[in-house]
């Protein structure tokens, strides 16, 4: 059972890795296709709370697999990196209905003259997506990008709603943020010749280290 289940791992790697390359090609993979026009500052509540704030889980990226016998393995193949056995702790508590509900476990936070960027990531290899947040002067503003299992074209999204609550408003480098986010937004993609336009949410909770 466990070496069916890792060969399935695999193939469905490699298969996300190539249809990705396509999907790359069909300009679908990048920000700038994010439209938003909402005006919207960050909210501070110091009663923000969550279970997840409290927690600490982990994973191994998601082209690794470790055995029973505590080997690992690469869906991508070639030698694996030291880095790759590290487990990655869980920054983000957020769920995407994006091509199917799904969670996001990861976010990035980088803060640089006075603008604070999120990236919140997850879901491969089955999915393959994420959604920035830009924060300057407590204005906030949304981007999203997607790769397609499937040659989708002409990729377009429009930010319909947006929220975000910190716990506090003292963002510092190497210190963590509580947060809450909840943006919904609307797609406009071509696939086999016909435009579709669908309704897409991200929500959830947060708690990057500011690097």
């Amino acid at each position: 059972m466990i070496r069916r289940d890792k060969m399935i791992f695999t193939v469905t790697a490699t298969f996300i890795l190539c249809f990705s390359v396509t999907s790359l090609g069909q300009n679908c993979f990048d920000y700038k296709n994010t439209t938003d026009k909402l005006e919207a500052k960050v909210i501070f509540d110091n009663k923000l709370h969550s279970g997840f704030f409290n927690s600490h889980e982990t994973s191994y990226p998601w082209y690794i697999s470790k055995s029973d016998d505590g080997t690992f393995e690469s869906a991508l193949g070639g030698k694996i990196a030291k880095q790759d056995k590290i487990p990655i702790e869980h920054t983000s508590n957020c769920f995407s209905t994006h091509q199917g509900k799904h969670d996001l476990n990861f976010c990035d936070a980088t803060y640089k003259s006075g603008v604070l960027q999120l990236e919140i990531y997850g879901g491969m290899p089955a999915y393959a997506s994420s959604l920035m947040i830009t924060v300057k002067d407590l204005q906030f503003f949304c981007q999203f990008k997607t790769a397609y299992p499937a040659p989708v074209s002409n990729c377009k999204w429009n930010i319909l709603s947006k929220k975000l609550i910190f716990k506090n408003n003292n963002i510092k480098k190497r210190e963590r943020i509580y947060a809450w986010v909840s943006v919904e937004f609307e797609e406009i993609s071509t696939y086999q010749g016909e435009t579709t336009i669908n309704q897409y949410k991200i929500e959830g909770y947060l708690k990057p280290v500011v690097h």
